[in-house]
């Protein structure tokens, strides 16, 4: 039992992992992913690293084909105005029950993310080539996660949480482009009229802000 429960935490650990290079736009959409070279930079087992890409794979950032192995997911404009679509419907909706709920705790959570996205760089530089920042990509998820905490429907959270993944991949993928955009302003305006606790307005610019990054990827190719 011990030696499974220690290969399980591994795979969670290499899943992160992976999971985290791939949203950052470590691997190039559609690149193949070796599982023997991964175990290796790893240093674990073939089947610690098997088993840590089938769960990525059904979260969506990752194709398994039987006869190929796994590569990255690829990216297409119908996929990502799909997920759109769905974050629209579904994030717009838990917005909303998070508005309604929410409390005074949660208010002054929103104002502390947001005051912590704020102050930290989008950007840095890489081997020449501009990345987003980590740090800056964790309390941006924060911040989109928090908007929407007080929400009472764990599935619908739930949902939430899985296409933020989904779309999170297109916007690392889309960073050059990203950069004529203003996401503090945008942020801004979505935080004050979350607080001010006007949903129609909030939502409006949630549906704006996400719909932006889909136009900027595909107008700019």
């Amino acid at each position: 039992m011990a030696k499974r429960n220690g290969s399980s935490t591994l795979s969670e650990n290499v899943t992160k992992k992976l999971q985290s290079d791939i949203l950052a736009g470590q691997y190039e959409p559609g690149s193949p992913l070796i599982v023997s070279e991964l175990a290796k930079g790893f240093d674990v087992s073939v089947a610690v690293v098997r088993e840590a890409l089938t769960r990525l794979a059904t979260q969506g950032l990752v194709l398994q084909n039987p006869n190929h192995g796994f590569s990255v997911k690829t990216v297409s404009e119908e996929e990502l105005n799909n997920i759109i679509q769905a974050r629209s419907i579904n994030e717009s909706e838990a917005l909303r029950l998070s508005i309604a709920y929410g409390d005074l705790t949660w208010e002054s959570n929103v104002i502390a993310v947001h005051h912590k996205l704020s102050q930290t760089a989008e950007y840095k530089e890489v081997n020449q080539k501009l990345v987003v920042s980590e740090q800056w990509s964790d309390i941006h998820r924060q911040f989109h996660y928090q908007l929407i905490a007080a929400c009472p429907n764990p599935v619908l959270l739930d949902i939430c949480r899985r296409l933020w993944d989904l779309s999170e991949f297109y916007r690392h993928y889309s960073t050059p482009q990203q950069q004529i955009r203003d996401g503090r302003a945008e942020h801004k305006a979505l935080s004050d009229a979350v607080l001010d606790r006007d949903s129609d307005r909030a939502v409006k610019l949630f549906r704006a802000h996400i719909q932006l990054t889909a136009d900027i990827l595909f107008d700019n190719r």
